[in-house]
């Protein structure tokens, strides 16, 4: 019973200080705020934490969990080079967009000072398993002509980090942490995906 308590404690610090740390960065980030959105004591968060820069290594790690799952998936895909590219652009799209933590690892790897980054997964960890999928979709001859598999990964590259900044955009601030959601002219990640495909593949690649 403890245990799952302290399993729900320390879950629920994550969470608030990936609100904090999306809309504050690492040094605008409060520690007093975020046992106060967790609804923990101070004693309660440095327990579980001992340093703010310990709950930024946290809200990482939490990230690339997700991040990781979809790596695996793509890379093990059945499915041809370019769907299997397609599957994990926007599973990646997805997570910027609905994950609190995707969004406060991309600003936390932007401006975290470099001291204590000993362990820390690298800025777009998921790039190498981006570079595996266009060099399979190039094999395959999925990419347009004159499309280079760099130029290429840049691209996806700028797509989700402009994502990623403009879902922090919109999911605001509240005194409960809560963020507003994405308006009904959105685009969503299949779309964004199909406008890019256009742009990288061949006229013969899968779907």
């Amino acid at each position: 019973m403890m245990q799952e308590r302290a399993a729900r404690t320390r879950s629920a610090l994550i969470q608030a200080a990936a609100r904090e740390f999306e809309h504050r960065g690492f040094t605008g980030a409060s520690l007093s705020r975020i046992s106060a959105s967790a609804h923990t004591s101070m004693g309660g968060l440095t327990f579980h934490f001992r340093t703010k820069e310990a709950l930024a290594d946290a809200v990482c790690s939490a990230c690339w969990t997700s991040t990781a799952r979809h790596v695996a998936q793509a890379l093990t895909s059945p499915e041809p080079p370019m769907a299997a590219l397609g599957g994990f652009v926007t599973a990646l799209l997805r997570l910027v967009e609905t994950s609190v933590e995707a969004r406060a690892a991309a600003r936390l790897r932007r401006e975290r000072p470099a001291s204590g980054t000993t362990g820390r997964p690298e800025a777009h960890a998921w790039a190498p398993a981006l570079r595996v999928l266009l060099a399979r979709a190039h094999a395959a001859g999925d990419l347009r002509a004159g499309v280079a598999t760099d130029v290429a990964e840049a691209l996806v590259v700028r797509l989700i980090d402009g994502t990623e900044l403009s879902a922090r955009g919109r999911h605001r601030w509240s005194g409960t942490g809560a963020g507003t959601d994405a308006g009904p002219h959105e685009a969503s990640a299949e779309q964004v995906w199909d406008l890019l495909r256009t742009a990288i593949a061949g006229p013969g690649a899968g779907a």
